[in-house]
């Protein structure tokens, strides 16, 4: 096994640069390298980092990351469709394609990449010098020609996830929907209700910055959670419950929250993650004491090729811009670390950072 530099998480709230990364000897015949164009932390990154790798403590000393786009250095003896020199974005969460849950039509409930449970001693994250992948064909996208790093590194995760649970609520033309919790990939999942054709879109969150972002994206009104009584203020700029609601941020409450607002008949879909260990409480009579017709789902970040070269296309048509979301840019691979801590100081002005590899 060769050994490269990389990003690791050392402990509580540590990251620091290591030489000591594994990189095949060979890659598998479908599998490829891939040199880092650009990088982008993400707050599941940070989660981690925070907890020192808490809930999935095999990952610390390894490296972190999963959202980059980069060029092709390496290409197994079967890859058909992708050459060394090819601009690609990188698939953040690696379906394995070749299962019983991919025929069954939910390939991302079996993944390939550092978040799958599984201790893969041949690789970490993405934020190192070579990232090897075992399934190019599949979980690559080319990078079109008038599509920017900035923009194609927002795909692999913030644009997967935010229209991946958009596609789960399924507004129908004047819906109203709010998105509870408008950070990156509430963002994206604004502008994905727009395109899906909702009407209202209410955009929950308490940083100006966002709400720039989110107006600008469509949204109907920006409502701060900071205000005791903001589901009482949705309902009624609303005139009445809502048709749907997305969960992209909140804490334990959050189910809760949405469920006050949401009609009977309505949809909740979660795309948070809740690691803290406690109990989420719900009210039965948000629920209509059980029987109020309501569904809530939880939704994970879609992958693959094809979802990727779709979310490329709506970039490249000027459907969506995601590029307005970053808001600070760094250089290097050891500007990883100050990256992050914006994430673990919750800075304000924040909504995404991207790092270029120098």
């Amino acid at each position: 096994m060769k050994k490269m530099k990389g990003v690791v998480i050392s402990g509580k709230g540590k990251l620091e640069i290591s030489e000591n990364c594994p990189l095949p000897e060979k890659i598998n015949p479908q599998g490829a390298i891939i040199k880092p164009l650009i990088w982008s932390p993400c707050t599941s990154d940070a989660h981690l980092c925070e907890t020192g790798c808490e809930s999935l403590p095999y990952l610390l000393g390894k490296a972190v990351g999963h959202e980059m786009c980069g060029i092709i250095e390496e290409v197994g003896e079967e890859v058909k469709d992708f050459k060394v020199g090819d601009k690609v974005i990188v698939c953040a969460v690696m379906p394995i394609w070749r299962t019983l849950e991919a025929q069954d039509g939910h390939a991302k409930n079996r993944q390939d990449n550092m978040y799958a449970g599984i201790d893969y001693p041949d690789r970490g994250g993405s934020f190192v010098e070579h990232y090897y992948i075992r399934d190019a064909d599949m979980n690559l996208a080319h990078i079109p020609e008038n599509v920017t790093p900035e923009q194609a590194v927002m795909i692999p995760d913030m644009m997967c996830t935010a229209f991946e649970g958009v596609k789960e609520l399924n507004p129908k033309f004047g819906d109203s929907v709010a998105i509870l919790g408008v950070g990156p990939v509430g963002l994206m999942a604004v502008r994905a209700a727009i395109l899906h054709g909702a009407g209202k879109v209410f955009a929950i969150g308490s940083r100006k910055v966002c709400f720039e972002v989110a107006k600008e994206y469509g949204a109907t009104y920006c409502i701060d959670y900071h205000n005791e009584n903001y589901t009482d203020e949705i309902i009624e700029k609303n005139g009445g419950l809502l048709d749907g609601v997305m969960i992209c941020g909140g804490n334990e409450d959050s189910i809760d929250k949405a469920l006050s607002m949401l009609k009977n008949g309505g949809t909740v879909v979660n795309l948070s993650a809740y690691f803290s260990g406690k109990d989420i409480p719900i009210n039965p009579a948000v629920w209509g004491f059980g029987y109020g017709d309501k569904t809530i789902k939880g939704v994970g970040c879609g992958g693959g090729r094809l979802l990727m070269s779709k979310m490329a296309e709506l970039i490249s048509n000027h459907r969506i811009d995601p590029s307005k979301i970053i808001t600070h840019r760094y250089y290097g691979m050891d500007k990883i670390p100050e990256a992050m801590d914006l994430f673990l100081n919750r800075d304000r002005s924040l909504i995404k950072p991207v790092i270029y590899n120098q």
